[in-house]
């Protein structure tokens, strides 16, 4: 009697390896489980069959249960890790044909990279909830129906999830037009800085944490200060204190710069440090700590006894 079987297309080895390990706990119970394989035009079904002579109802329902669960599981992640990269691919090249196909790429390996983060911004579509999503899907399909074709399950029965595929992809796609947006905020800042003057041979940026700089000459002595004031109280309230920093040493236009952070500090301020490299490429530096920043730090950051 046949419990179920699946359709699919390409190579089946893995699932009929994976199904027949998996029944191997039947078997040893004393029932007589196995595997065959039939072609049906492009697709190879994988069915799973128990001897009927010896099954009473109930034992029937409990071993149909049993290689239900292990099917859906193996779909799942059969889904998962072949056909997802193929949905992703498709809804890319149907939603997003007007970028070139280098972007398209950029798109595809941008999404691939959210869906893989478990802890990112698509955390509540992970791994796990994905394939949890799928199995409950396949179950539901498998209580009515003893044959499930693959391709046609994606297609017809997954709509939800290629749904949030497609939501991943849209966030790639904002995630690249901001990447695209920073590059070129980036260069109109280095024509700023080659088109302007220097007026200061080196500078020093100290970083004591999220929002408190101090600019300094190359003899620690504070600089331009008065100009960040002077930016805050005038500047609209939506600009913060990093992009005044950022103003003031493109007014400064130094030779180069030198950046001195806390190491208390140093991961919530990378952002703001990876502007300045950016911008001031090939005359940037951070220190890893030195006499000077030692000295700043006691200096300028230390509250008074």
């Amino acid at each position: 009697m046949k419990l179920l079987s699946v359709g699919l297309s390409g190579t089946t080895q893995d699932i009929r390896e994976k199904l027949q390990l998996d029944c191997k706990t039947l078997i040893k119970d004393g029932y007589r489980v196995a595997i065959d394989e039939t072609n049906k035009g492009h697709y190879t079904f994988i069915g799973c069959n128990v001897m009927e002579g010896e099954l009473s109802f109930r034992n029937y329902e409990r071993i149909k249960n049993a290689v239900k669960h292990h099917v859906a599981q193996m779909l799942a992640e059969l889904i998962i890790s072949r056909e997802e990269k193929k949905i992703v691919y498709k809804i890319i090249e149907h939603n997003y044909y007007y970028f070139s196909e280098e972007e398209r790429k950029i798109i595809y390996d941008n999404a691939l990279h959210l869906l893989n983060d478990n802890y990112g911004v698509v955390a509540d579509f992970g791994f796990g909830m994905r394939c949890k999503s799928i199995v409950e899907k396949i179950g539901e399909y498998l209580n009515s129906h003893h044959e499930l074709v693959l391709e046609g399950f994606v297609n017809f029965r997954l709509k939800e999830y290629r749904e949030n595929l497609a939501k991943v992809v849209d966030t790639a796609v904002d995630d690249f037009m901001m990447e695209l947006e920073y590059k070129e905020f980036i260069r109109v800042l280095r024509y700023f800085i080659t088109i302007q003057e220097p007026q200061m041979e080196e500078v020093h940026v100290v970083i004591i944490n999220c929002g408190t700089y101090k600019i300094l000459d190359e003899q620690g002595n504070l600089i331009n200060n008065q100009m960040l004031e002077t930016f805050a109280s005038n500047s609209d309230e939506t600009i913060n204190y990093e992009d005044l920093l950022i103003t003031a040493l493109i007014t400064i236009a130094p030779y180069s710069v030198m950046v001195h952070v806390d190491d208390n500090y140093r991961s919530a301020t990378q952002g703001v440090v990876d502007i300045i490299k950016n911008i001031f490429e090939g005359r940037f530096m951070v220190c890893n700590g030195c006499d000077f920043c030692i000295k700043a730090y006691k200096e300028y950051f230390t509250p008074p006894s």
